[in-house]
């Protein structure tokens, strides 16, 4: 498919649509009452065209002969006229990027320098403006610096001449103008200079040092700008990202197979435009062009429309992506341009529950009409009917659409399988978006014209990590799907059943055996179904064999101390309550304004200690939230030193927890409290954590911090408890004592549990067997 010339999608005022034909201005005016001439867009007060929309049209409108200029000829049309124009103009204009280069910093290093971005510069910006607001500031820089042309050379020329006491207010205006006029120049319309003007730097020199440090980025740095943008801007469900795994595995299974690489690439919701990047990224990982490739898509919000122009303008092709308010099936003046796609990949908004409705009656359903009120086939469909012949297609689902018990879509299932459309259905974790808990299923579909005889399940639901309450597929995790996706293909039923490296599980069926189940192409109820009963016994049972026989063991080893036998009943020593605050400095940690929410991130140096991570007088962890090694150096009088008791500060009491030699350095959060023995204190912090974990000190801090309009304790308050103290030597004895009981009860717990995980191991091996 022809691209056109640079600038042919731009956005366009009547006047320049007056030069490009070489009318005036009334003739315009005229035009644009016609019926068919194509429909503005709005940017403010001023109505634009898309250029590539007014020269269609034109094409079909011949100049008068006594209109012809010098050597044009009769049936000349005012679009061959406007193109001429254009390809003059061409010479002087500035281009779009082509192939990225390599970054010129480690992805280490530019993730550490958006980090250090919004830090505390990040405040001394936007004054009272939002938090988008300064992240569409580095967005502009990151986007111009890397574009390069006339319109960074007049941001630069602004940021050296510096204008005074106004200074802020030019430099703002000049990057949002430069920002606007290249999204113009895409197609886009923008109001970055609108959202820019809303900053209120405190200083000049701290908005130089924003430009020049953005200035020192990577090309690469604009994917970790836009992860901050969407935690920071809350999306909703219909806005949010793909993660960038998600969208390299569905670009590459669907472009795996082709024979060719793809040339035309569409999504039909295109969010921020990061599944389209993710195909022209793996079209350029093969030795493809990026420059070559015809990327369209339609987005439903202006933010997320600028975001994807400049984010595809970065990856080196020109972006055609529309706003829209409609379903994207819905009858449009430019649906040719997106049809006969070799590759076509969205993230639809989708319905997670079983649907009611009835099937709608409007509209073309080749496989069956969906049910009203629930567009997840609607979308399916879409994209299948967009492909050319050879094309392929991938879609995120619910995975409850591959099961679900409607009989609209059940039948739709049926017809999907009886025309071999369904290639594979990748079944991955739940949490992996920001808005939704909700697990999803990569669907990858083909062009009818090239049925498959089979269906490959994969099971990808164990992998990932959790980091800040999302789950986050990692570089080894995209390539177990990956790895399992390619060999799984070539042999029906050779792999069915199997476990890959990397824990995705695969089940490669033919479509003929999948009419049971009400057609389910669930992954979940497949690749259970296909596996083999008896091998996954035996290989239960031998584990769990395995595992009692360990923690048995380790049974042996702490009765083997007798420490039951060797308890000494003998009085106590006399005791002296002491309190707290005479034995240790209680320090609270850092005030919300030290700390902040942004501050935490899973990218950080230094672990951060909050209440939940105290457990049965241990720190679990390290946890997914932590800062810069920068930001624990300005708060290192929060850190944590082995022999420091940390207690809950704020929230749900519960008992405290010791620090150990590997949470050495470790930083407390706001909520806790933090007790350090004095030098000489006469106390030994094992035995001060028994004292402090009994029911009846727990309840001493939960009586006093319910006392509060919110549950808190301050450290002074907590430095009243008392604890009863007797002799150093006493002190280590009594804890070496409760250390051997709480080894050999844990050991007695884990073998009960490996006992009965073995005792359902057999069980599940006799039924097998029958």
């Amino acid at each position: 498919m022809a691209t056109g010339g640079i600038h042919e999608d731009g956005l366009i005022m009547r006047s320049r649509i007056g030069v490009l034909a070489g009318v005036a201005r009334p003739t315009v005016t005229s035009w644009a009452r016609c019926p068919e001439f194509p429909s503005p867009v709005r940017a403010g007060e001023v109505e634009l065209f898309h250029q590539a929309e007014v020269l269609a049209w034109l094409d079909n409108r011949i100049i008068p002969r006594r209109s012809l200029q010098t050597s044009e000829r009769d049936g000349t049309t005012y679009g061959d006229r406007a193109r001429r124009v254009i390809s003059r103009q061409q010479a002087s204009a500035d281009p779009i990027p082509t192939v990225p280069s390599p970054p010129t910093r480690s992805d280490s290093a530019d993730r550490q320098r958006v980090r250090e971005l919004m830090g505390d510069m990040a405040d001394r910006i936007r004054g009272a403006a939002s938090e988008v607001d300064y992240m569409n500031l580095l967005l502009c820089l990151h986007f111009l610096r890397v574009a390069g042309g006339p319109q960074w050379d007049a941001v630069t020329r602004v940021v050296d001449a510096g204008h005074g006491l106004h200074g802020t207010g030019v430099l703002l205006d000049a990057i949002g103008r430069a920002t606007d006029e290249r999204l113009r120049r895409l197609g886009t319309v923008s109001g970055m200079r609108d959202a820019l003007l809303r900053l209120e730097p405190r200083t000049y020199g701290d908005l130089r040092s924003v430009v020049r440090q953005v200035g020192q980025l990577g090309r690469g740095a604009f994917r970790y700008i836009l992860d901050e943008y969407e935690t920071r801007a809350r999306l909703r469900s219909a806005e949010f990202f793909t993660p960038r795994a998600v969208a390299r595995i569905m670009a590459e299974a669907a472009s795996d197979g082709s024979g060719r690489p793809p040339e035309t690439i569409h999504d039909p919701y295109a969010r921020g435009g990061e599944l389209l990047a993710g195909a022209v990224a793996a079209c350029a990982a093969r030795g493809g062009t990026p420059a070559g490739l015809y990327v369209h898509g339609f987005s439903h919000g202006r933010d997320t429309v600028q975001l994807a122009s400049m984010n595809l303008a970065l990856h080196g092709v020109r972006p055609r992506v529309r706003l829209t308010s409609g379903a994207p099936w819905a009858p449009k003046a430019d649906a040719g341009a997106v049809a006969h796609c070799d590759l076509v990949l969205t993230n639809p908004p989708f319905n997670m529950s079983d649907s009611a409705g009835e099937a709608r009656t409007h509209g073309t359903w080749p496989y069956g009409p969906p049910p009203v009120g629930n567009d997840n086939f609607a979308y399916l469909q879409h994209a299948v009917g967009l492909l050319g012949e050879g094309g392929s297609a991938a879609v995120v689902m619910p995975n409850k659409a591959g099961n679900s018990a409607n009989r609209a879509e059940v039948e739709i299932r049926r017809n999907l399988l009886e025309r071999g459309v369904v290639k594979c259905v990748i079944a991955l974790p739940d949490r992996l978006f920001s808005s939704t808990p909700v697990p999803v299923s990569v669907w990858i579909l083909v062009h009818p014209a090239q049925p498959c005889d089979e269906v490959l399940f994969l099971d990808a639901r164990k992998l990932g990590a959790r980091r800040r309450g999302k789950r986050v597929l990692g570089e080894e995790d995209v390539q177990a799907v990956l790895t399992a996706y390619r060999f799984a293909v070539p042999c029906v039923g050779a792999h069915t059943g199997r476990e890959w490296d990397g824990g995705v599980v695969s089940a490669l069926l033919p479509r003929n055996d999948l009419r049971t189940m009400d057609c389910s192409l669930s992954p979940t109820d497949r690749v259970e179904a296909a596996r083999t009963p008896q091998e996954d016994a035996d290989s239960a049972l031998a584990r769990t064999v395995h595992e009692a026989d360990v923690r048995l063991r380790e049974t042996h080893t702490t009765d083997a101390a007798d420490t039951l036998r060797n308890l000494d009943f003998q009085p106590p020593h006399p005791t002296r309550p002491v309190a707290l605050s005479e034995l240790c400095d209680i320090k609270a940690g850092p005030s919300y304004s030290a700390l902040r929410a942004e501050q935490r991130t899973p990218y950080g140096d230094v672990p951060l200690v909050f209440p939940k991570d105290l457990s049965e007088g241990r720190i679990a962890g390290p946890g997914e939230r932590r800062v810069t090694a920068e930001l624990a150096s300005r708060l290192r009088s929060f850190r944590l030193e082995p022999g420091d008791i940390v207690c809950v500060r704020s929230g749900a009491v519960g008992p405290p927890a010791l620090v150990r030699e590997r949470e050495a350095g470790w930083l407390m959060s706001t909520n806790v409290l933090r007790l350090r023995l004095r030098d000489g204190a006469p106390a030994d912090p094992e035995y001060l954590l028994a004292c402090l974990s009994r029911p009846e000190a727990v309840g001493w801090v939960r009586d006093r911090a319910a006392s509060t309009g919110a549950p808190s304790i301050s450290a002074k308050a907590l430095g009243y408890q008392q604890v009863a103290l007797p002799p150093y030597d006493e002190q280590r004895r009594l804890a070496r004592m409760l250390a051997a009981l709480e080894e050999q009860a844990l050991a007695h717990s884990r073998a009960a549990a490996a006992l009965l995980d073995l005792r359902a191991a057999l069980t599940e091996r006799m039924v097998s067997g029958c």
